[in-house]
């Protein structure tokens, strides 16, 4: 089988020959249909996590079939199509796994980081890992939900969101355009912010109200006319300018939801007298992608992908690091 390593920090990946693994005990063996290109495996290659084990094969946005099972695992059976969650493994013990959230585990172990992804034709996982997909969802369309949709969708599950609430999506690529689509399937009102006028068209056609360009526009002004302002601002646009922007045009009794790494400066009197909150969001547990997989397929909500082939998978990361894509980039093993 064919595979893509990284061996070394900000190194090109070597597409390798390897013998298809064999499963151990709790695992199974997934025939590998798609995998996205997340913005993580970017930092993995630029060594960005201290935590990556090098070598390592990328790619944590996983669907394909289950090919075999380990000795111990009895489901999914042979065939069926899965989705491989980010989190490996965790410690089933702190309070963080008790309660369901083991995402939050200090002791978590992640596909495409300290365990080989999906950057491959064949790769290994955890039973426990993995969901079956629903029918209505494709390995293509349901790759890119298995982080960037997982993400946005907890994102605004813990931010507290309630149909009709206003969320401002910060940025519209890929993770935006997902954003859009999922708060709008939950029942909410959406604003697009972006430094890109020609991305009006494409927020509205996902079903935004409002399109506010950074540039023309003054943020924090345009949502703060909004009827008051913003309920949740879903940061995923690594800009601190338009993210502290936003952060002015929160709400009373609204939450920031940031998703990209970059500084805020929230101002505490407007914190304090407006009851405003700021919490941080990654990815989350199985029962938020359950909850994920099965709203995309309820409500159509599709990513826009870009494709390339397992061997061009170098290009496919060089295009994601230089901001080109419109929609989600995918690694098809077919194609």
């Amino acid at each position: 089988m064919r595979a893509a390593i990284l061996k070394e920090p900000k190194g090109l990946l070597q597409i390798e020959d390897r013998t298809v693994p064999t499963p151990g005990h709790g695992d199974v063996l997934i025939r590998v249909h798609a995998c996205g290109v997340c913005h993580g495996d970017l930092m993995v290659r630029n060594g960005d996590f201290p935590f990556v084990r090098l070598p390592i094969v990328p790619g944590h946005e996983v669907a394909g079939i289950v090919e075999k099972l380990g000795p111990g695992v009895s489901y999914p059976p042979p065939g069926t199509r899965v989705g491989v969650l980010w989190l490996s493994s965790s410690c089933g013990h702190c309070k963080s796994c008790i309660l369901g959230d083991e995402v939050l585990c200090a002791d978590g172990q992640y596909v495409g980081m300290t365990r080989d992804g999906g950057y491959q034709e064949f790769m290994l996982a955890r039973a426990n890992s993995i969901l079956p997909l629903p029918n209505a969802l494709s390995c293509a369309d349901a790759a890119p939900l298995m982080c960037a949709g997982l993400t946005v969708y907890a994102g605004l599950v813990y931010a507290g969101f309630k149909p009709c609430d206003k969320v401002a999506v910060v940025g519209l690529g890929g993770l935006g355009e997902m954003g859009v689509q999922f708060a709008r399937a939950m029942g909410g009102r959406v604003a697009v912010i972006s430094s890109t006028k020609q991305k009006e068209a494409r927020a509205r056609e996902l079903g935004a109200e409002r399109f506010i360009h950074e540039g023309t526009e003054k943020i924090d002004d345009a949502l703060r006319s909004w009827d008051g302002g913003a309920d949740i601002v879903l940061q995923v646009a690594p800009s601190a300018g338009s993210a502290n922007a936003a952060l002015r045009g929160l709400a009373s009794n609204g939450t920031f939801s940031l998703l990209a790494p970059v500084p805020i400066c929230p101002d505490p009197f407007a914190l304090i007298m407006r009851r405003q909150r700021v919490m941080g969001s990654c990815s989350g547990s199985r029962k938020d992608l359950r909850a994920t997989l099965d709203l995309a397929a309820a409500h159509g909500i599709r990513p826009s992908l870009r494709r390339f082939p397992l061997d061009r998978a170098n290009d496919a990361l060089t295009e994601l690091d230089a901001g080109r894509p419109a929609g989600r980039v995918v690694l098809q093993m077919d194609a």
